[in-house]
């Protein structure tokens, strides 16, 4: 399953590497972004868009470790309650239960 997971991997990403290749090659005319007031140095249209990825695959990838991060917390504190309670059982199993005697 691992091989089958890799070799797709590497399949989607040659894709992609050649859609922006692609990209790159069609889309060389030079732009400036304008924002309100500010504007852009001229780059081409492929270098926006291969930045505007970029940027969406590192902010993606922070999110993505805020996420885990807090995961991986949560499943810590619940492994040490259930660490906790699995210990409090063995030494309520390990008491001796003392028997009451029976009234009649």
């Amino acid at each position: 399953m691992g091989f089958i997971k890799k070799t797709l991997f590497l399949f989607i990403a040659l894709v992609a590497f050649l859609v922006a290749l692609l990209a790159a090659a069609d889309n060389s005319a030079e732009v400036a972004l304008r924002f309100l007031e500010y504007e852009t140095p001229v780059w081409p249209i492929s270098w926006w868009m291969i930045s505007a990825f970029v940027v969406g695959v590192v902010f993606g990838n922070l999110l993505n470790v805020v996420s885990n991060t807090r995961l991986r917390m949560d499943a810590r504190r619940a492994r040490k309650t259930a660490d906790g309670r699995t210990q409090e059982l063995d030494q309520a199993r390990a008491q001796p239960v003392s028997q009451v005697p029976a009234e009649t």
